[in-house]
C-alpha cells in the first residue's frame, strides 16, 4: 500500500491524491479519494470503525443534486450495460473501451494509469473495508471489489433521482 505524503482528514476541505502526486494527472484523470473523504465523514464516517447506517443519497464531494453512489446505484449500472463487458463503460482510448454508454471511464489508480480503475460506492462491508466498481484494461468484465478504505480511489457521481 502507497503510503500518501498527507493522509486526508476532516477539515472541511476536499482533499485529493494525484497520480504521482502531479496535479497535470489529477486534471486529465481526476482526484483519488479516501472513502471517509469521499462520503466527507457524513453520521461520522471514517476509514478504520464502522458508522451509523447511511440512509438515502450521500452527496460527499459530489456537486449539489449528486450523490456517492450506492451498491444498487452500481447494480443498475450493471444490469443497464450487461454484465458481460465493461468496454461500453470505458473512454475511447482506454484500453478496449468503445465508450457506448456515455460513462467515459477512465483507468487511473493510486498504482498506475491506463490498467484498470475503482470507483468508490459509500456502501460498507466491514470497518476497514468499503463496495467499489472495478473497471479493467481489457474491457471484459464489470467487477465488484471490497477495498480498504484508505486505497485512494476514483469518485464517480451520480445524479439524484
Amino acid at each position: 500500500m502507497i503510503k500518501w505524503k498527507k493522509e486526508q482528514s476532516n477539515n472541511r476541505i476536499i482533499e485529493k491524491y494525484c497520480f504521482k502526486d502531479s496535479l497535470a494527472n489529477c486534471t486529465a484523470y481526476g482526484g483519488l479519494y479516501q472513502w471517509a473523504e469521499a462520503v466527507q465523514y457524513k453520521n461520522g464516517a471514517n476509514n478504520t470503525t464502522s458508522h451509523p447506517d447511511f440512509s438515502g443519497n450521500i452527496q460527499g464531494i459530489c456537486p449539489s443534486g449528486w450523490h456517492i453512489p450506492s451498491e444498487e446505484d452500481f447494480n443498475t449500472l450493471e444490469k443497464t450495460e450487461g454484465s458481460a463487458s465493461d468496454e461500453a463503460l470505458l473512454a475511447v482510448g482506454q484500453g478496449a473501451g468503445t465508450n457506448t454508454s456515455g460513462f467515459s471511464a477512465l483507468l487511473v489508480n493510486y498504482f498506475s494509469i491506463g490498467h484498470e480503475t475503482t470507483f468508490w460506492s459509500f456502501t460498507e462491508r466491514t470497518t476497514c473495508v468499503a463496495l467499489g466498481l472495478t473497471l479493467h484494461l481489457d474491457g471484459t468484465d464489470i467487477q465488484f471489489s471490497y477495498n480498504t478504505k484508505t486505497q485512494g480511489n476514483s469518485v464517480r457521481c451520480v445524479k439524484d433521482y
